[in-house]
């Protein structure tokens, strides 16, 4: 059974590079032969042994990511016996060497390499160019900053080619030979299963060689870069985030990730989140804010400064005399919403003067229960705004025939509530014919689970 590197070093498979450093000092100080006595030292120096071999492998990015694929890190996935690992034919390992069947290994094998242009000599094709992982990073910003802009910096430290040995991972005068593992190519071919009689090839960076092609006596390697081909660069990252981006949108530093010889490098990618605000909410470029005014406010007009924007201004606004403000209504600033981000260049984008609008929806507060002071303020208010329906129709509809109700059935009903809309009951629709059906459910109401045995005739 195949050795779990992930479970000896206690973290998960998905575990970064800085977990599993993390936790494999964690056990090598628990594990250290020196801290253990007498009788413990043998079983901690297995245990050690086999953490510092487990962060040997998991700490190498080549490594683990072969490990990952193939369960194995020998390099090419090879046994004693062959170069892929299984036999000379790696498709005989699957199908047999013929006995008797239609089509057998040789078929399949010499199939494979003429579709590659071998005619079946055994050349290599080119493997796709490899490339570095990309450097994600998401931070939260303020609405504040999508409306005025604003420039992250961070500090980036990445793998660079060693200045030195410039990637080759030897001293100058180091006499290297063809890696014996890759023959010089840099990568291997490995044979991979991925199904019931259906294996594919693939190339993958030779680790004997680290993908150089070439190897060196240990006494050889640059000192700079002990052998790593790479060394570490820190250095300052800038994004600009464009007044009026949106949130969730990424910024990419093309070419910022490590490097690695060979590989073309990956990009450091920054997403950025909006966090929710107090007094603004955004949909697409406008921009949405609640206010609360008195009934007074609302029949006879004001003139105040409702809500601070987001780049500092004070906003005043002044209703015309006689205007009534209605319950849901909303007052709409035109050009004070977000800046509209244009995704054309030169002189006419990202205008600072294209905006969108801003919306105000108005709250209005009705006064309390019994607010008036004496009964003489109900007489006051009542000849001063209008008695009477401003629309003939509803007037209409709304009228009863005295002639047709006599008054003896007329009730007087003093015992009520007043009910706010959100306590009102929830009232649930029938489902249709068809939503029964979606449910699994037949037309008489009965569950439905396929066909039902009919009745035998008599």
């Amino acid at each position: 059974m195949a050795v779990d590197l992930y479970a000896i070093l206690e973290v998960e498979a998905s575990a970064s590079g800085s977990e599993i450093k993390k936790a494999y000092r964690k056990l090598a100080l628990r594990y250290h032969p020196d801290k253990a006595s007498e009788e413990e030292r043998h079983i901690a120096e297995t245990k050690f042994k086999e953490i510092s071999h487990a962060y040997e492998i998991l700490s190498d990015e080549i490594k683990r990511e072969e490990y990952d694929t193939y369960g194995t890190t020998d390099g090419n996935g090879a046994s004693h016996g062959g170069q892929y690992g299984y036999s000379g034919n790696p498709y005989e390992d699957f199908y047999g060497n013929g006995g008797g069947q239609e089509y057998g290994g040789n078929d399949f094998y010499n199939f494979f390499n003429n579709m590659n242009g071998s005619n079946g000599h055994g050349a290599r094709g080119k493997p796709n160019k490899m490339r570095t992982e990309d450097a994600e990073i998401e931070i939260e910003v303020t609405l504040e900053d999508l409306f005025r802009g604003k420039t992250i910096r961070t500090t980036s430290t990445r793998n660079i080619i060693c200045t030195s040995c410039k990637g080759s991972g030897a001293k100058k005068s180091a006499v290297t030979k063809k890696c014996v593992t890759c023959e010089g190519e840099g990568t291997v071919r490995k044979i991979r299963r991925v199904g019931p009689g259906l294996v594919t090839q693939e190339y993958v960076q030779c680790s004997s060689c680290k993908g150089s092609g070439k190897t060196y006596r240990s006494k050889d390697k640059c000192k700079k870069c002990d052998g790593k081909r790479t060394i570490e660069e820190t250095k300052i990252l800038e994004f600009e985030i464009v007044k009026g981006s949106k949130s969730g949108e990424t910024i990419v530093l093309a070419g910022e990730s490590d490097q690695y010889p060979g590989k073309e490098t990956g990009d450091v990618k920054l997403t950025f989140r909006t966090k929710e605000h107090a007094t603004f909410t955004r949909k697409g470029d406008d921009l949405y804010s609640k206010y609360k005014i008195t009934l007074v406010e609302a029949l006879c007009g004001f003139s105040r400064v409702v809500l601070k924007h987001l780049d500092g201004r004070g906003i005043q606004i002044c209703t015309p005399r006689g205007k009534v403000i209605r319950p849901g209504d909303f007052i709409k600033i035109k050009n004070e919403g977000m800046p509209i981000k244009s995704s054309s260049s030169g002189w006419f984008g990202n205008s600072p003067s294209k905006r969108g609008d801003l919306y105000i929806e108005m709250e209005i507060e009705f006064p309390q229960d019994n607010w008036y002071l004496e009964k003489n303020d109900l007489t006051k208010m009542k000849n001063l705004l209008p008695n009477e329906l401003h629309s003939k129709v509803d007037i209409r509809n709304q009228t009863i025939d005295d002639d047709s109700l006599p008054e003896a059935n007329i009730e007087l009903v003093t015992d009520f509530t007043i009910a706010k809309k959100d306590a009102l009951p929830d009232y649930k629709e029938p489902e249709t014919e068809q939503e029964e059906a979606d449910h699994g459910y037949d037309y008489d109401g009965y569950e439905a689970h396929g066909a039902q045995p009919e009745c035998a005739q008599q």
